[in-house]
């Protein structure tokens, strides 16, 4: 087929449909690899086309060009860029130079934007706009905006692990000129105190309810129209010190069907970058706001916004991660539930401490004598050591195991989050280590001494505590909605 298309090319048969017709058939990886046999054969053929009269057929062989991707191409494209006289070609050039090392030709690419600038916009110079603004950003790296919108008023999102917005919501309404409900997905609030607010550790994240009412449509260009007019901009203005052009991306939820969710995105990604005066720049290797849509069934959809411009400083010690590591909000939440129980100056013990997340939540809660993490992953050892280092918190962490494990005295709280199941090779493999959390927990937890587990086997873990009469549960707290997660607060009976 490759080989029928470009023949036809060389006779200079049907060219704009021919080179479509090919741009469609090189995105398949093992098809680009057909053409460019094709290509460097009649390489001379491919680079005349972009003085063919129509301007079609320049487009699509400016595409196919950039698909090439051989450096000696860089010089040709953007002579061509400079020469082109059609303006909605001129976007194509800068698309296809972003795949070659372009930056040589910054001071002009510049250049050319801040004419463009001065000039009375059009539909085809905002196009050009984009590409540059975007071959400048990649190159360069844009300032990001600085956030100032603590005090005014603002109604947001929390975004919280599910079953657990009444707790999150009553650290919320401590908080002066604070109000809050619980709704799906977390807590609305509404605050003049947004600072304190964003710092309660028990939530994952905010989005701010920018438009606090149903839009009822699922069509991207309907929903960008009705928040442009509704003040998306003074909105996110109001917020941010320098009012120059946001960088943006759109995150749509709530949606099963990909193929429908990605043209929602597409379409009001479109929207909201041609109805905005160049405010909003479709950018998502850059972008300070998220445009967060959440599908309401068939009713319609709500409009949140993620501010990335706005610090988030609960958990910057959080450098090195696994993919079993603990999110430290939930880590957080776990450290609440457990606060009545917490000993001030306590010797804390966690056998399976992974990244060191829940100890380093736990030091933030309650002062502690000593505090020691055991994992047999080294890589973990490691991340928790820089992990706590950057915490700020003394943490002794041995790469040892648990059964291995010797120390002179015992400890006033043991606290862990189980291995997986499903990370275990062999069902065995996950009774062992409870078994052992029980065996060896026995003989280094203290006399009245805490133990506190989450565990995503609670059937497991209800057979040990049955197995094991000196310890006795104070408490168990469901974890997730579905119940497939819990929290167990256990205590020495021995005195």
């Amino acid at each position: 087929m490759i080989k029928k298309t470009c023949a036809e090319i060389y006779e200079g048969k049907n060219l704009r449909e021919n080179l479509i017709q090919l741009n469609q058939m090189v995105k398949s990886e093992s098809v680009l690899d057909d053409f460019l046999d094709e290509y460097y054969e009649h390489e001379t053929c491919f680079i005349g086309l972009l003085e063919n009269d129509d301007a079609k057929v320049r487009k699509n062989a400016v595409k196919l060009l950039g698909r090439v991707g051989d450096p000696v191409l860089l010089d040709i494209l953007f002579q061509h860029y400079e020469a082109e006289e059609t303006q909605f070609l001129k976007s194509d050039y800068l698309a296809a130079m972003a795949g070659f090392e372009y930056k040589s030709y910054l001071p002009e690419l510049k250049k050319r934007y801040r004419i463009l600038e001065g000039q009375e916009r059009t539909k085809h110079s905002e196009e050009e706009m984009k590409q540059l603004q975007k071959l400048i950003w990649k190159a360069e790296p844009p300032k990001f905006h600085s956030f100032c919108g603590d005090e005014i008023d603002n109604r947001i999102l929390l975004i919280v692990p599910g079953g657990h917005e009444e707790t999150v919501l009553k650290q919320v309404e401590n908080i002066p000129e604070t109000h809050g409900r619980v709704m799906t997905g977390g807590c609305l609030v509404t605050t003049k105190n947004l600072e304190k607010v964003r710092q309660i550790r028990t939530f994952q994240a905010i989005l701010f309810d920018f438009y606090p009412a149903l839009i009822s449509s699922m069509d991207g260009e309907t929903i960008g129209k009705k928040i442009l007019k509704e003040g998306l901009i003074p909105y996110i203005e109001d917020r941010h010190v320098e009012k120059r052009p946001f960088m943006f991306r759109v995150n749509v939820k709530g949606m099963k069907d990909i193929a429908k969710k990605n043209q929602l995105a597409k379409a009001l990604s479109k929207c909201l970058e041609e109805n905005s005066g160049g405010m909003l720049v479709n950018e998502p290797s850059f972008y300070e706001v998220e445009i967060r849509v959440i599908a309401a069934g068939t009713k319609g959809s709500r409009v949140f916004l993620k501010l990335t411009s706005m610090p988030d400083k609960r958990f910057l010690y959080r450098k090195y991660t696994t993919s079993t590591s603990m999110h430290p909000a939930k880590a957080a939440l776990i450290m609440q539930y457990v606060e009545t129980y917490l000993k001030p100056e306590a010797n804390i013990l966690d056998p399976f401490c992974g990244t060191g997340t829940l100890l380093i939540e736990r030091a933030a809660k309650v002062s502690f004598k000593s505090m020691y993490g055991l994992d047999i992953s080294e890589q973990a050892v490691q991340a928790a050591r820089e992990n706590s280092r950057r915490a700020g918190t003394t943490i002794h962490v041995v790469h040892r195991n648990f059964n291995d494990f010797k120390h002179e005295y015992k400890f006033d709280e043991i606290l862990t989050d189980m291995p997986r199941t499903e990370n275990l090779r062999q069902r065995d493999s996950a009774s062992y280590l409870y078994e052992l959390l029980f065996t060896r927990g026995r003989e280094l937890l203290a006399p009245q001494g805490i133990m506190v587990v989450y565990s995503e086997d609670g059937k497991l873990m209800e057979k040990k505590l049955a197995e094991n009469s000196w310890i006795h549960r104070i408490q168990r707290i469901p974890m997730a909605k579905d119940h497939t997660s819990w929290l167990y607060i256990l205590q020495n009976k021995d005195k």
